[in-house]
């Protein structure tokens, strides 16, 4: 058998494909396979994409073409006995991107395959998993395909394979939750109704929740608890979608036409680990929960951006493995276990049933939206786009908090010490390598170039930026020629606050940061295992 490839991606959907392409971004080959035949391009239970996904497709290049297929929403309004109780008004942007963003997932995997396709990688579909077998350094993998069973060999298998994730089962991982005892329906189609683009709105009637959802491009989504409704083993048919319609909302909903429909339980279950051995797991393979607050888009790609780039430093030669395999973990489930508190939350919402809980939960909404506390309470979890990673042991003292926004640095457009059109701070930050930004004042010069020289071994996985203060006491011709100046007023804040070295992750997120020109202990995460004791040899410095 040949050398083990690298990393085998299991599942094509939303988390795989991020998985896959942030991979490759990081030079790392992967393969990715799915078992089934494609996405029918008509059937999406996703619908929803928030800031910190947009963040990682942003950063793998598709950002783009997401926003311009979907369809902002500005608004959610809930609906309880016939009256607009309390309406979440949404901010058209957030850190530069939508706030919400409506669209439908097999659009989202469309853009995302076209550009791993283009990075070299095309999906195997039609292709399973059937045994694994970890032998410490590597996998070995039984898969079956069109062309005949096959035995394939990786350096690490990760389950990006769904709810009923096979790379889970091999592994052995208990996936403890509960499922809820009432049955959903969705449906999507041809609907008039009062409900404009842009809008969700939520029904909560007494015998279970209504919600409609405009859908970018026209048409309109019809969710509802179905429990007493239908038959539990078959879709909802246009009829009893009407119904439903009828009986729950306060204003005409006509049902002109069906695309598709399905009837599903809702789950909320989390994998008890996320690594065993070789074998990781990443988006719904760890964690399934109620589709309130339209999380799992979000909470997938964040996962696989996370886990791509310690792969990613791993494969590349690190002294720390098992402290980035840790860190995974220790990042990611907990973001999870708090979606699952918030969509459990949202889904009691949604399912009281008695007059007295009712009439408390409408009071509250009301008192809430008047004080406009319902923006400020619910719209920035949802949003992930600050995640704590403070407890981390990827991360020093000062790091943990996405390195752009109130809790960091500002940011701003930067212009090239040697002269050329200004940049974004945003866009130094957005490549494949960790990016050390250096801080100096004024006589720091030759502390610069100290940093510069003792980092530069690890140029193959470490990018360093000088940014110049605004107020001169620089001589630009003593720093580097792609120093940058930053604006005047310019400053970090929070834990940043008088840093001159920040160490920021391929995520966009803190590694540490120091307020000496101490670099060392700063990018200690990233030495390989031959050059984790004492100083940074000066004589292995590595080409770019």
């Amino acid at each position: 058998m040949r050398n083990p490839l690298p990393v085998l991606v299991v599942g094509a959907g939303p988390t795989g494909l991020a998985l896959a392409t942030e991979l490759r971004r990081q030079g790392v080959e992967c393969r990715i396979i799915d078992q089934s035949g494609g996405r029918p391009a008509d059937q999406a239970r996703a619908l929803t994409l928030w800031p910190g996904a947009l963040d990682v497709l942003s950063r793998q290049g598709t950002a783009a073409a997401v926003i311009a297929a979907g369809a902002r929403m500005s608004a959610a309004r809930y609906w309880s006995k016939g009256k607009n109780v309390a309406t979440v008004r949404l901010p058209e942007e957030w850190n530069g991107v939508p706030t919400m963003l409506g669209i439908t997932q097999p659009v989202v995997e469309g853009i995302m395959s076209r550009r791993l396709a283009e990075l070299g990688v095309d999906v195997g579909w039609h292709t399973r998993l059937e045994s694994v077998a970890d032998h410490g350094d590597r996998v070995t993998a039984r898969l079956s395909g069109p062309g005949g069973d096959e035995e394939f060999a990786a350096s690490w298998v990760v389950g990006c394979d769904g709810a009923h994730s096979s790379v889970r089962e091999l592994a052995g991982i208990p996936f403890g939750g509960r499922t809820y005892s009432r049955s959903f329906v969705l449906g999507d189609g041809d609907v008039d109704s009062p409900v404009p683009l842009g809008e969700a709105h939520y029904h909560l009637h007494p015998d279970g929740v209504l919600v409609l959802v405009s859908l970018p491009g026209g048409g309109l989504r019809v969710f509802a608890d179905a429990t007493t409704v239908g038959s539990h083993d078959t879709a909802p048919t246009m009829e009893e979608l009407q119904r439903l319609a009828d009986e729950r909302a306060p204003y005409p909903v006509r049902i002109r036409a069906l695309g598709w429909s399905t009837r599903f339980l809702v789950h909320m279950r989390q994998a008890a680990r996320y690594r065993s051995g070789r074998l990781l797991l990443a988006g719904d393979a760890a964690h399934v929960h109620s589709p309130a607050g339209g999380q799992g888009l979000n909470t997938g790609i964040q996962d696989a951006a996370n886990l791509a780039w310690k792969l990613a430093l791993i494969q590349a030669g690190s002294a720390h493995t098992e402290r980035l395999l840790d860190s995974y973990q220790a990042e990611r489930s907990p973001v999870a276990a708090e979606v699952l508190r918030g969509a459990h939350t949202q889904t009691r919402l949604w399912t009281m049933r008695s007059q007295v809980s009712r009439l408390l939960r409408d009071t509250l909404l009301g008192v809430l939206d008047r004080a406009g506390a319902l923006e400020r309470r619910f719209v920035p979890p949802l949003t992930q786009d600050d995640l704590d990673y403070r407890r981390s042991p990827a991360v020093g003292p000062r790091g943990g908090r996405r390195a752009l926004g109130p809790r960091g640095m500002p940011d701003a457009e930067v212009v090239p010490a040697s002269g050329g059109p200004p940049v974004r701070l945003r866009r130094l930050l957005s490549g494949p390598k960790h990016t050390l930004l250096v801080l100096p004042g004024p006589g720091d010069a030759t502390r610069v170039a100290g940093v510069l020289s003792d980092v530069a071994p690890l140029s193959d996985r470490l990018r360093t930026h000088v940014l110049l203060p605004a107020d001169g006491g620089h001589s630009a011709d003593r720093y580097p020629e792609d120093a940058h100046v930053l604006p005047a007023g310019w400053a970090p804040g929070g834990r940043l606050a008088g840093c001159t070295l920040v160490l920021v992750r391929p995520d966009g997120y803190v590694a540490d940061a120091a307020t000496t020109f101490e670099a060392g202990p700063l990018v200690d995460l990233l030495r390989p295992a031959a050059r984790r004791a004492g100083e940074i040899p000066a004589d292995t410095r590595a080409e770019s």
